[in-house]
């Protein structure tokens, strides 16, 4: 081999080995910059994703008539926490709509509470309770999930405008916590669940056969439920209303509303409300009828 020949080569393979030699030097600090680099080129989409989480919060509450005030006026709480930077913003505003709730809790606290940690967990005990509307009660869930990523996140994916905007969301939900004046006597999930149990044997074809004239026999017999389950055992799950279930006191609570709306309208139920021959259409209607008939979340006294 010519010592022309070894320069060729070394001039070819000369780049590429001082390349290497610099990588393996200086692994350590190119390493440590990938996270910086990640961060640069996924900052604007962080922040566009906290940006457009708000606004579809927004949204969601923007026919929602507890939500519909348009002039709300933020607590001291707020008004402190609209001082920091944007990010540590968010955090002391969730802060403040925790402590809000519990400031309620603590005020319509049942002495027989069997709910574990209400006063650590205001806002899942408000819920829980059915104090709060659906609509409500999601942007709670959602307003908790953008405080979470951005404290396990960097700072720079919240801006003021965005920390504005949570802060305002928040101060509505406030506005509503801090009105609750009383637990309902009864949860509006508990008629959804067997709204939607009702529905699922509806959907099954199964129970088809089912007359309007059984179901008022259960209905004046107060016997909806029990005898529900027994017709349509191992197609729906009524464990829920049982004496141990955690809504064991609405049996009761349903059956004499469902016997108040029989003492109305028994005998009308193709008039008012469309149904004809089948008995879990009834069923569901009436059901529906006592949410209707409630007052805000409350059921009505009748």
């Amino acid at each position: 081999m010519t010592m022309t020949t070894i320069i060729e080569i070394l001039q070819i393979i000369i780049w590429p080995l001082t390349v290497l030699i610099l990588v393996l030097v200086a692994r350590t600090p190119i390493l440590s910059l990938i996270p910086a680099i990640q961060k640069i080129r996924f900052q604007g989409a962080e922040i566009e994703f906290f940006s457009g989480s708000l606004q579809q919060i927004k949204d969601d509450i923007s026919n929602a008539p507890e939500m519909s005030s348009n002039t709300v006026t933020p607590n001291t709480n707020i008004r402190k926490a609209l001082d920091l930077p944007p990010a540590h913003s968010v955090l002391e505003v969730w802060n403040a709509l925790e402590r809000s709730a519990r400031t309620t809790v603590e005020r319509v606290l049942l002495p027989d509470e069997t709910f574990k940690n209400p006063l650590d967990r205001p806002l899942d005990y408000l819920e829980f309770k059915g104090a709060l509307s659906p609509t409500t009660a999601i942007a709670i869930r959602d307003l908790r999930t953008l405080r979470n990523q951005i404290a396990h996140s960097s700072s720079s994916m919240v801006r003021k405008k965005e920390a504005l905007q949570y802060a305002d969301l928040a101060t509505r939900i406030i506005n509503i916590v801090d009105n609750i004046v009383e637990l309902p006597r009864i949860k509006l999930t508990a008629l959804t669940l067997l709204i939607l149990e009702i529905n699922h044997l509806i959907d099954s074809r199964k129970f088809d056969d089912i007359t309007v004239d059984e179901v008022y026999d259960w209905i004046q017999s107060e016997d909806i439920i029990p005898s529900l389950a027994k017709r349509a055992g191992g197609h729906v799950d009524l464990s829920i209303y049982g004496d141990e279930g955690p809504y064991s006191t609405f049996a009761k609570f349903y059956h004499e509303q469902m016997k108040s709306l029989h003492g109305g309208y028994a005998g009308d139920h193709t008039r008012k409300w469309g149904v004809e021959n089948m008995g879990l259409c009834l069923l569901l209607a009436w059901t529906n009828q006592l949410i209707q008939q409630g007052s805000g979340w409350y059921p009505s006294e009748m």
